[in-house]
């Protein structure tokens, strides 16, 4: 006859059971998209290379002509649109855990307003200089995250989830009427501030992937290592605190490590929104629950990322649409979907 202690210790064990085998079929569904993604990444677009001519290319071989184009042209692209997405998703991962705030994204604390405004500014003032966008961008990114963080901290207690998103709307608000005088100002330029505000990886090759991927590494190592202090702080900041993790300490790496992803991203692709937003909430549904979130969310935002570049590339071909009207296309209705699940319209 079982006791209550052995059925208990054999309920706990299926349920573990069946987590981490949901966490598998997750992380293999995720990983056959994103290679799915890249394959067709290579094969397809203004020239069609059969697939089987791309993967002899891939394993050293096909023709010059072939590989020109691979190497050269569509694989530092997909490799960029797979780090940007990296990026972006696990900064929204970030920000979700330390806000608690299940709509939270990298808009949420400057960066994309910082990185708009510094690309605005070198676009308009300083065309000839369009070499610096990247940098320029990834400074105005993390100048707006600074900015938003020194307005939301208050000494003794720091900062907090609300004064941070208070912030973040501020300096939104007030980065946006700048970008909107100048703007104005350069009504001759506006459709080169477009283009690069509705985000693009045409013409990105291996320089921007060198740009980025140092980023990413050091953004992804510091999410995973600070993982297990987000678990508690999602309980609140007294529960976190009281289990010995530095709240205040771990918020401000946090956010740290968002505004760096972010701004990289930012800096390379433009401004793509809603990745940050949909992949977390998209990969706790996948997974079960949090377990492995940022690894997975990780992979994830560059497939998403992938996809929709291949979308904005095919779907009007020859012309290319920006990517961002394709993350827009996708996270608009998921985000209107979220506001109704959470009540915020009613």
């Amino acid at each position: 006859m079982s006791t209550p202690l052995s059925v208990t210790t054999r309920l706990t064990a299926s349920h573990n059971q069946g987590k981490w085998k949901r966490i598998l079929v997750g992380s293999l569904v995720v990983i056959f998209l994103t290679v799915a993604g890249i394959l067709l990444s290579l094969a397809l677009g203004a020239v069609e290379i059969p697939l089987d001519q791309t993967l002899r290319v891939i394993f050293g071989g096909g023709n010059e002509t072939d590989r020109t184009i691979i190497i050269e042209s569509r694989l530092p692209r997909a490799i960029a649109a797979l780090l940007a997405g990296c990026n972006l998703a696990v900064a929204g991962t970030l920000l979700q855990a330390v806000t608690r705030n299940p709509l939270a994204d990298p808009g949420l604390i400057g960066v994309t307003a910082g990185a708009a405004l510094a690309a605005t500014i070198v676009l308009t003032v300083l065309p000839s200089s369009a070499a610096i966008l990247p940098m320029a961008a990834f400074v105005g990114a993390m100048i707006a995250a600074v900015a938003v963080y020194t307005v939301s901290w208050r000494p003794g207690s720091g900062s907090s989830p609300m004064r941070m998103i208070l912030a973040g709307v501020a300096i939104n608000a007030i980065l946006g009427a700048v970008i909107g005088v100048l703007i104005t100002a350069f009504a001759d330029r506006i459709p080169a501030i477009m283009f690069w505000t509705a985000g693009s990886f045409n013409g990105r090759g291996w320089g921007h992937v060198d740009i980025l991927w140092p980023y990413t590494l050091a953004g992804v190592v510091m999410a995973i290592w600070i993982r297990a202090r987000l678990a508690a702080m999602e309980l609140g900041d007294d529960s976190a605190a009281t289990v010995g993790v530095p709240v205040e300490g771990t918020r401000l790496i946090a956010f740290a490590a968002a505004a760096l992803l972010a701004g990289s991203a930012a800096s390379v692709a433009g401004l793509v929104g809603f990745v940050g937003l949909v992949v977390p909430h998209v990969i706790r549904l996948l997974l079960g629950g949090n377990t492995g979130l940022i690894p997975v969310a990780a992979v994830a935002g560059g497939a998403l990322l992938l996809w929709s570049d291949l979308a904005a590339r095919m779907v009007l071909a020859p012309s290319e649409m920006p990517v961002g009207v394709v993350t827009g296309l996708i996270g608009g209705p998921y985000f209107i979907y979220l506001l109704y699940r959470s009540r915020w319209l009613q």
